[in-house]
């Protein structure tokens, strides 16, 4: 029962959406977040997000568990978190959604009987996204209005490619065929991050399943020609991204043990004001301390799917802070919970 509720869960978090605008649920969202809607931010994906851990909470204290939560780096994790709240009061206004989130983990860790049934719910919330991006393509925009981006349901480009990159080899795992509908969401996405990482992850793949080195090279080519078309996007992006990335460092190394608290990010250069420091691993830094970073380089796990999807997920929060955008973050949160339940498991398809 509680796998079906998460499936339905993995579904609906990256594709859902409320284009109307419903009264009662502006009033739980201002009553909740002190904001009513904002286009720039998708206030009820994050509505979606708290009440759906809701309803798998109440479906799990229905089902019956099937081991025992046993993770001390998420628990270091956790009361990192509590501590930032200590140190820093403000910390409390968002503490109840990381609360959630960790529950979340719990829920996954401790109730998840097949996880490997949990892929096709994946692989349907890939497909969605990929035909409505392909809608999007030849002009058709059936849901949210024209924005010149191909967006898919993601509300976002950018989004869009990361999602797909991330959940490619769950879709592969499946059958390596279905691997071309997250594929055709990156390329449609024009992401550069989600575009990259992904010819990287082919060359990688092709070589360690049929060893086809000229298919390599072809693919590396393919790379270092995407590159060169794109060197001054690129450029810029690396530009934008020091401008913040520099001064959030310096601002990480005054406060090196106990960061600045879970307060909104701000920072300033020549650029303007920044308000995401672009890089999970600086969020965190600057937010919690440096040491909490440690439990990021403790992932282990001998299903080679699920790992290939969480290094992945961690190479786009190179430059993204993935955890902010719900869309994103209920997925990425459930792969690192079947990451901890797999740690003693071989699958027979490894990616």
């Amino acid at each position: 029962m509680f796998d079906i509720a998460l499936g339905i869960f993995l579904f609906l978090s990256p594709i859902f959406f409320m284009p109307i605008q419903v009264g009662e649920v502006n009033s739980l969202q201002f009553y909740i977040f002190g904001t009513l809607w904002n286009s720039s931010y998708n206030y009820q994906q994050l509505l979606f997000f708290y009440f759906g851990i809701v309803a798998l909470f109440i479906t799990a204290m229905l089902s019956k568990p099937q081991r025992e939560f046993n993770n001390k780096w998420a628990v270091y994790l956790f009361i990192s978190f509590c501590l930032s709240v200590c140190f820093h009061p403000i910390g409390v206004k968002v503490f109840g959604g990381i609360l959630l989130g960790f529950l979340l983990y719990y829920l996954v860790t401790v109730y998840v009987k097949d996880y490997r049934k949990l892929f096709k719910f994946i692989l349907c919330a890939s497909a969605l996204n990929t035909i409505f991006a392909l809608l999007q393509f030849f002009g058709i925009n059936l849901i949210y209005r024209a924005t010149g981006r191909i967006d898919g349901l993601m509300c976002s480009s950018v989004h869009l490619g990361a999602y797909q990159l991330i959940v490619l080899p769950v879709c592969y795992a499946i059958n390596p065929l279905l691997a071309l509908i997250p594929i055709t969401g990156i390329i449609l996405s024009k992401s550069f991050t989600a575009i990259f990482l992904m010819l990287c992850w082919s060359a990688f793949m092709i070589t360690r399943k049929i060893r086809s080195y000229p298919i390599v090279l072809s693919i590396l080519t393919l790379t270092v020609l995407f590159i060169i078309f794109n060197w001054q996007s690129i450029l810029g992006k690396l530009n934008v991204r020091l401008m913040v990335w520099l001064p959030t460092i310096r601002e990480i190394f005054n406060h090196p043990f106990i960061g600045y608290g879970l307060k909104p990010f701000r920072i300033t250069s020549s650029l303007g004001t920044f308000e995401n420091p672009c890089s999970i691993y600086l969020q965190i830094a600057w937010c919690l301390g440096i040491f909490a970073l440690i439990p990021i380089f403790t992932i282990k796990t001998k299903d080679k799917i699920i790992l290939a999807s969480i290094v992945l997920a961690l190479l786009v929060g190179l430059e993204k802070s993935i955890m902010d955008f719900p869309r994103l973050a209920g997925t990425i949160i459930v792969l690192f919970g079947l990451l901890n339940i797999t740690k003693g498991k071989t699958n027979e398809n490894q990616v």
